[in-house]
């Protein structure tokens, strides 16, 4: 990526950090947001309502690791390693901030209607919407077809918009998540990117060797019992 991109992407990413933040300094943007959320949340209907619930967990750690242990069965190693590091670390980023601003979300401070189960943690950023911005945007950048790019980089605000609308969080909250993600895939194809996929490779050697050594002990537990059984 060329330094000017690099510019425009850390740039475009704290500045939607910014707004984001914004709804929560201030009372009068606070209130912005409330409506817009809502406005989204009217124009829906039973459609949109199971399209939703079906694809809004496309942001979660779970998805993000599906898709990283199909990328290694397919035999894309780097970017498996990609998706599992940027993802976990966006996902570790955002409960990190979310600990610290600790918002309320709609339907805890607005009785905005909720289509999804509670989800744990505070409001602002969206974890969902840091994590598929961050995935989908690294993922992006390695795709060969300008379709693939288009769909990889329409994951955050998909998931985004999906948030909003199934009342887990306010607009600001997904703008916030996804300045985050954004700063985190530029950030991922710098050093971070090398520091992260060397750690994903020692934990999965380190889980496939422990994985080889219980399975060898299972096999040997098994063996011994069918001896004993003979005996």
């Amino acid at each position: 990526m060329r330094r000017s991109a690099v510019a425009w992407r850390l740039a475009a990413g704290a500045g939607l950090l910014a707004v984001g933040w914004s709804a929560i300094a201030s009372p009068r943007v606070a209130r912005a947001d409330v409506a817009a959320g809502q406005a989204l949340r009217d124009a829906g209907g039973p459609a949109v309502d199971r399209a939703v619930v079906a694809t809004t967990d496309l942001g979660s750690v779970y998805a993000t690791l599906s898709a990283s242990a199909t990328l290694a069965v397919l035999g894309r190693r780097r970017d498996a390693a990609d998706v599992a590091g940027v993802g976990l670390s966006a996902w570790a980023c955002s409960e990190a901030a979310k600990r610290v601003f600790d918002r309320r979300r709609p339907y805890e401070a607005d009785g905005t209607r909720r289509l999804l189960r509670p989800p744990a943690g505070s409001s602002f950023p969206s974890g969902h919407a840091t994590v598929a911005t961050a995935v989908g945007l690294t993922l992006a950048e390695g795709a060969a077809h300008p379709a693939g790019r288009a769909i990889l980089s329409g994951l955050g605000p998909q998931v985004a918009a999906s948030r909003v609308y199934a009342g887990v969080h306010y607009p600001s909250d997904v703008v916030g998540g996804a300045g985050l993600g954004t700063l985190l895939a530029t950030a991922w194809r710098g050093p971070l990117g090398g520091l992260g996929r060397w750690v994903v490779a020692r934990a999965v050697a380190v889980s496939t060797a422990l994985a080889r050594v219980l399975g060898a002990a299972l096999a040997a537990g098994l063996r011994r019992r069918r001896a004993g059984r003979r005996a």
